[in-house]
């Protein structure tokens, strides 16, 4: 996601530059024939037309991706509060395992904080299509690495784990029955914002939409110089790329927005969500080694 304002534009663009750059040519090219042999045009609203119903498509086309990466945001968002939720409730709800033990937090009550932050990073990694178990450190042991990384959807797999240790506790009368279903929905709101991504992640964009709005903007281009050949030749070049610009880059920018989790510049932060995530929990538990923030890279959080 994009953080900072002085990203260079380049880098928001660089997958256009050759479209744009044969978008030139060929407006140069129509601007020379047309100094050589002063083409005319007698179809009015040649450009104006098609030019304002692409317009309308491409607002709707970003519009309706918009919300879908509005949505992972909201999505992420309450993942973050659950976490802090789920954390502060295994600290206060839980009764110590040895009321007259040590005063460290009990380490049933952190394996199960430490899986959260696993969870967060599990399920970052399945949303971009990367190794599921790829960041988790140390985060579990050995024996829950070699059980989850057998399940096909590992997230799941850690919540699971997560109500088996939760009932564990009812079972210990470390927790009363009120404290464990108000714990219980906590789990279930994860579950509910992870098959949120899951089901915003599997559902694309409308393709054969996609394509034919690529299709009528490639053919406005095209028609496009032929509309301005009443302008000097120079006019003819300085209105078509821009126009013809503007339209690819509104484009790209909605198939940016379509698919919230890869990585990419507009992509909802996950890896800095769930750093932050990790920094909270580990404090809560009053741990010396918190990691740092997640700094921008280029004026870019991934």
């Amino acid at each position: 996601m994009i953080v900072q304002a002085n990203v260079p534009f380049f880098r928001l663009t660089r997958e256009l530059w050759p479209i744009i750059t044969l978008v030139t040519a060929y407006s140069v090219a129509i601007s020379l024939i047309d100094y050589e042999f002063r083409l005319t045009t007698k179809v009015d609203g040649l450009a104006t037309l098609p030019g304002a119903l692409i317009g309308i498509l491409l607002a709707f086309r970003t519009s309706a991706c918009y919300n879908r990466w509005w949505e992972a945001r909201i999505l992420w968002g309450k993942i973050v509060n659950d976490s802090r939720s789920w954390t502060r409730q295994l600290l206060e709800f839980a009764t110590p395992s040895m009321p007259d033990g040590p005063s460290e937090v009990d380490p049933a009550l952190v394996r199960m904080a430490h899986r959260q932050i696993a969870w967060c990073y599990t399920l970052t990694c399945s949303l971009r299509g990367k190794k599921p178990l790829e960041d988790v450190g140390d985060m579990l042991s050995e024996e829950e690495l070699a059980q989850v990384e057998k399940q096909k959807n590992v997230p799941n797999a850690l919540l699971l784990n997560q109500a088996r240790d939760l009932r564990a506790l009812r079972n210990q009368d470390r927790i009363d029955a009120f404290q464990f279903v108000r714990m219980e929905d906590t789990l279930t709101r994860l579950t509910d914002s992870m098959g949120g991504c899951e089901r915003i992640r599997n559902t694309p964009f409308p393709q054969s939409y996609q394509l034919w709005i690529k299709y009528m903007i490639y053919l406005f281009i095209v028609f496009l110089p032929f509309a301005l050949v009443e302008l000097p030749w120079y006019g003819l070049i300085l209105v078509t790329v821009p126009i013809a610009s503007g339209f690819l880059i509104i484009d790209r920018v909605a198939t940016y927005l379509e698919d919230p989790f890869l990585y990419r510049v507009s992509s909802t932060p996950m890896l800095t969500l769930s750093r932050t995530i990790e920094i909270n929990i580990r404090q809560m538990l009053d741990e010396p080694d918190v990691p740092p923030m997640m700094e921008p890279d280029k004026g870019v959080l991934y």
